[in-house]
């Protein structure tokens, strides 16, 4: 995820996601789960400082490895973005 990421956020000088509710089904050491998430990012363009917050879903598959759970696939659907310039 970070290399899928990791260009997109170059453009971007702080970088805030806020986590909310979380459904996980537990099956053995694999779990299933669906999380919604309100992302803010801020840039400046043409000198004019920029806030964007999309709201995004992720469905994700774990798997448990060395007693630690890992997002072992991730799937986003982005369904609303809103961007603004920020007040000074």
């Amino acid at each position: 995820m970070a290399k899928a990421f990791g260009n997109f956020l170059k453009a971007f000088e702080t970088v805030y996601h806020f986590n909310g509710q979380q459904v996980v089904n537990l099956d053995g050491d694999n779990a299933t789960g669906t999380c919604y998430c309100l992302v803010t990012l801020i840039s400046t363009e043409d000198g004019k400082k920029m806030k964007t917050t999309i709201g995004a879903i992720y469905h994700d598959d774990y798997i448990l490895e060395n007693n630690r759970w890992l997002i072992a696939r991730r799937i986003g659907d982005f369904d609303w973005q809103e961007k603004t310039e920020l007040s000074r």
